[in-house]
């Protein structure tokens, strides 16, 4: 069975993929902001370790690193995020777009730096982060969104340089869109469905498919 690490498995999709994972016997290393209030995730069956971990302090990724330091981790699943709000243009909230920069798009950078020797030790070697369709340029035809779509677009191109300098090392690394998941507000796609067919685009990926930005039900995106 894999070892599988989750980041913000606070709510949502994250509780979603260390539950799937868990339920099929991997095992599962899920990271919350607060493990005393990720109640669904403490809830989860199987081998699940909860532990507390903010994405944007990297002192704390570097100690859990050191402390799994001995452990091959198969998929690396860079979850952690914030979506909303959405101002608009003239209402821009700048530091709220820093915090989102440093959740969405600098600390997954982090999270690979710092395990990335986990991962290719293991047998799977992936690097899997959840990004957006609202991160693609080709695709943005409404606007807004200024701090969401930068943020997600910037990790897009984190996911293509990482394709390329982590290929040597046999590591294959992808940007998954999820779809418009029911995490939010009118979202169509269950959480569940979601995040079945994120897995699936996983367990499905080979080498030459690193580098590559797909949607949950496994189609190509444009950048």
């Amino acid at each position: 069975m894999a070892t599988i690490l989750v980041t913000g498995c606070d709510s949502g999709l994250g509780v979603e993929f260390a539950r799937q994972y868990a339920v099929e016997g991997h095992r599962v290393i899920a990271t919350c902001l607060d493990p005393a209030s990720a109640s669904e995730t403490a809830a989860i069956r199987g081998q699940v370790e909860v532990i507390g971990l903010d994405v944007t302090d990297h002192a704390a990724i570097e100690k859990l690193a050191a402390r799994l330091k001995a452990e091959p981790i198969d998929i690396l699943l860079n979850n952690a995020g914030i979506a909303r709000p959405h101002p608009p243009f003239g209402a821009t909230d700048y530091p709220l777009w820093r915090r989102i920069l440093e959740t969405n798009l600098i600390g997954p950078m982090k999270m690979a730096e710092c395990f990335v020797e986990h991962v290719a030790r293991s047998e799977l070697k992936v690097m899997a982060f959840i990004s957006s369709r609202m991160g693609s340029i080709a695709s943005n035809n409404s606007g807004g969104s200024y701090a969401y779509r930068s943020s997600k677009a910037g990790l897009n191109m984190i996911v293509k340089s990482l394709a390329v300098d982590l290929a040597p090392r046999a590591i294959c690394v992808l940007a998954l869109h999820p779809g418009w998941a029911a995490t939010e507000p009118g979202g169509r796609v269950p959480v569940s469905e979601s995040v079945a067919g994120m897995r699936g685009v996983i367990h499905r990926a080979g080498r030459h498919h690193t580098g590559s930005f797909v949607t949950y039900n496994d189609q190509p995106l444009p950048w």
